[in-house]
């Protein structure tokens, strides 16, 4: 009898020891994941801010050539301006069909992705 008391006793350590390991293995996958997710956010923020700069200065590029290219300055800036709206409207008229669902596509994607 005090033979299995002593098995029970040594099972409940090794139950207790391996409840234990999953738990910090665990930590570890939800560290990792984070890391993942802030460095990946860090990336993406700074691509965007040069995407903007970019944009920001091709647009300014193209009104001036615009505007030099009819002899009326303000009209190369009107018309970069509108064909910013342009893109603007047609980005919002395609936001539930297109563009969320890609997103929200690629998001599960990289949450899932399993490769890095």
């Amino acid at each position: 009898m005090d033979n299995l008391n002593t098995k029970a006793a040594t099972l409940a350590n090794h139950v207790q020891d391996i409840a234990q390991t999953y738990y910090d293995l665990a930590r570890v996958n939800v560290a990792q994941a984070g890391s993942k997710a802030i460095s990946r956010a860090i990336i993406f923020f700074l691509l965007a801010g040069l995407v903007l700069c970019i944009l920001l200065l091709a647009g300014i590029g193209l009104a001036l050539f615009a505007g030099n290219k009819l002899n009326n300055a303000a009209a190369g800036y009107f018309i970069v301006a509108s064909f910013y709206l342009f893109l603007v409207i047609v980005l919002y008229l395609l936001r539930k069909k297109v563009i969320l669902p890609f997103i929200r596509d690629f998001i599960v994607r990289k949450i899932y992705d399993k490769s890095d």
